[in-house]
């Protein structure tokens, strides 16, 4: 049995845009963004510590999303939004393949700016699962929006899920539980 794994960082793919042809090749990575978690724009390191941003995000986040679509997420859950960005910078679109709500008004993603990437010298397609999740972080050397979230909790999605649920991530985490 094989076990697929992570794209290692090395690897570089190979796109066009669809209107000016031009070819870029580039590290890929995921990046990702709980519903909320760009409150941390408010703030820096020095004035709230991740576990006091992971409780004031939590608190008032954590249930939104059902009290808003009961039919689409149950209590706890956050959605979680994706975006292709290249290792490097310059590149920034919505990921492909995300699953959101059919009235989500996302209706451009990576692949409506840019050919299916390709890995570099070879023919072979994009794995949308194996591109790598971009770690975040909250402290004095970096500081992400949403960082505060895997600084919290050690908590990171895997590619393009969906949502997050906060009640379990917070119970193995042992941090605050709304």
């Amino acid at each position: 049995m094989s076990i697929v794994k992570t794209y290692p960082d090395s690897v570089r793919w190979t796109f066009r845009s669809k209107v000016s042809g031009y070819e870029n090749t580039q590290r890929l990575v995921l990046h990702w963004e709980p519903n909320g978690s760009p409150m941390s724009d408010d703030y820096l390191p020095t004035e709230a510590s991740a576990s006091e941003l992971w409780e004031k995000w939590a608190s008032e986040y954590c249930d939104q999303a059902h009290q808003q679509r009961p039919d689409v997420y149950a209590r706890g859950q956050v959605p979680v939004y994706w975006f292709v960005t290249a290792a490097e910078g310059g590149t920034w679109e919505a990921a492909p393949h995300q699953n959101l709500p059919a009235d989500f008004p996302l209706y451009e993603d990576f692949l409506t700016h840019f050919t299916h990437p390709t890995r570099e010298g070879l023919a072979e397609p994009i794995n949308w699962n194996r591109v790598p999740v971009r770690d975040l972080a909250w402290n004095g050397r970096q500081a992400d929006k949403g960082g505060f979230i895997q600084e919290a909790t050690g908590w990171k999605p895997a590619p393009l899920q969906p949502f997050m649920d906060v009640r379990q991530v917070a119970s193995a985490a042992g941090v605050y539980v709304p």
